[in-house]
């Protein structure tokens, strides 16, 4: 079962996410609580039990209906949770349960795709790395792609003013595939950003919760 399917998960992230959202809930906000202490409620909308688990693509989401998402081709990221804030901003959680689900590399199967991708990678390493930090592409498109959607996406709909936060949250020790410590959570990012824009602390509403489960 891909990450993405409809219905229920049997192990990893996509089981812990559902999990958290649709019967952890007050435990999940706990825990964004601690990281972002302005938020007092939040109300999910992907994924949930009542539309058999389906994820959300951005188009999709409420309250960024209307984006201008030209920066990107039609086959976006799907997000792994949605929800909506008590002060209308909006949640995108990125979810992993081991370390080398953090690895991907792009599968555009047309030229000018590639093109497109390459070019919004770059802006947004442009945007988000200290000055004098060197691009690689290698990264970028060929190593952590997932995540540097993830924070292209975050970064467009940010310059476009819409209220966003991304949350890369990661399954502490998750006892149905592979454990992974916190220790080794916490470090394994600190290197990835390092390596992708030069310094270790994370851009401005991108925040780095480790779950234990």
């Amino acid at each position: 079962m891909s990450n993405t399917s409809i219905g229920r998960g049997e192990k990893g992230s996509k089981f812990w996410m559902q999990t958290l959202v649709s019967m952890c809930e007050e435990y999940l906000l706990n825990e964004i609580k601690c990281q972002l202490p302005q938020i007092n409620t939040i109300i999910w909308q992907s994924p949930i039990a009542k539309n058999n688990y389906k994820e959300l693509k951005t188009k999709d989401i409420i309250g960024i209906k209307g984006a201008n998402l030209e920066f990107w081709t039609d086959n976006g990221p799907w997000w792994d949770a949605v929800g909506i804030t008590n002060d209308d901003s909006i949640i995108l959680v990125e979810a992993k349960a081991h370390i080398q689900e953090t690895k991907s590399k792009c599968k555009a199967k047309s030229v000018k795709n590639e093109m497109l991708i390459k070019e919004s990678l770059e802006a947004t390493h442009r945007s988000l790395a200290i000055d004098g930090h060197k691009y690689d592409e290698s990264l970028w498109y060929s190593k952590y792609y997932q995540l540097a959607n993830r924070l292209t996406f975050f970064k467009n709909l940010k310059d476009q003013k819409f209220d966003v936060k991304l949350i890369l949250l990661n399954i502490v020790d998750d006892p149905t595939y592979i454990k992974t410590s916190e220790d080794k959570w916490k470090k394994h990012y600190e290197e990835v950003f390092q390596e992708m824009l030069g310094s270790s602390i994370l851009p401005d509403d991108v925040i780095l919760l480790n779950i234990k489960v």
